[in-house]
């Protein structure tokens, strides 16, 4: 019998919360009245975030024509939505390499920033409007294994690596050990959190995207291509040949072939090669 979600909570144990920052960033992004004076006075009291978001604001995503030098222009330039995503980043980042730095956490969190700039890549070359959202979907798909890594570092640590040296399939294994795999433990952190339906969908789908709300396919489908792009670039953990059932449902959501699928490809790839210092410095 599958598990619940009240279970799977309850054999995971506390769960880390959104540090406090990124909690009164969501807030502030939330609420129509704020100014910009008050998020920049928020996000000040954090000066490796403030320093995060100017490196972000600066890097090759934004092809910003001028340097931005203050958290003022960067809110101004950036705007809100943006700078919410800047700062979840920075978060997940923290959460990603909480276990430790070594070759797994290094691993998961490359491959964590390289699918979500790809994801925004794709749902920019398809014109969608979701841009953001497919940033901190890709950012967060595999929330749940840094979560798992920490909650059961022996067992989950042993698991990883033997699928990093191609003896198990990461889903199947999960399942296996624990009775849930990663998506669910993603979307449970993420409602935890607060954060938005779509994106607690788009984590518990990205495997398996024809089956995600109909309103968050094409936004699930991006992850699942962005996914599949990271691991065919020999970022993370994984075959790439693990995805294919994912790729194939996101084809299939965005009316795709192999064929057609190339030019969007080609622009998510070029979005990684100009973002390249982004990935090995964040």
């Amino acid at each position: 019998m599958p598990i619940t979600p009240q279970e799977l909570i309850a054999n995971l144990g506390d769960l880390p919360p959104l540090p406090q920052v990124a909690a009164q960033v969501l807030r502030l992004s939330a609420d129509p009245d704020s100014t910009t004076d008050e998020l920049q006075r928020v996000i000040s009291t954090d000066q490796a975030l403030a320093a995060q978001i100017l490196k972000i604001a600066n890097s090759a995503m934004f092809g910003m024509v001028r340097e931005v030098k203050t958290l003022t222009q960067a809110i101004m330039t950036l705007g809100f939505s943006t700078i919410k995503s800047i700062v979840i980043a920075s978060s997940a980042r923290n959460l990603y390499k909480r276990g430790g730095t070594g070759l797994q956490e290094r691993l998961l969190w490359e491959h964590a920033l390289v699918t979500a700039i790809a994801a925004r890549a794709y749902a920019r070359s398809f014109r969608s409007p979701r841009v953001e959202e497919a940033f901190l979907s890709g950012l967060m798909h595999d929330i749940g294994k840094a979560v798992m890594g920490l909650k059961f570092p022996e067992r989950y640590g042993a698991m990883m690596r033997s699928i990093y040296n191609d003896d198990a399939d990461g889903m199947d294994s999960e399942l296996d050990l624990f009775g849930f795999d990663h998506t669910m433990v993603g979307e449970a952190i993420l409602h935890q959190w607060n954060m938005a339906r779509s994106l607690e969908n788009t984590v518990r789908w990205h495997h398996d995207p024809g089956h995600a709300p109909a309103e968050d396919q094409a936004l699930t489908a991006f992850v699942a291509l962005g996914n599949q792009l990271a691991l065919d670039h020999n970022v993370g953990i994984g075959k790439p040949e693990s995805l294919a059932i994912a790729t194939q449902q996101a084809l299939d959501i965005l009316n795709l072939t192999a064929e057609t699928l190339a030019g969007h490809r080609l622009v998510a790839v070029e979005a990684l090669e100009a973002d390249k210092n982004l990935i090995k410095d964040f």
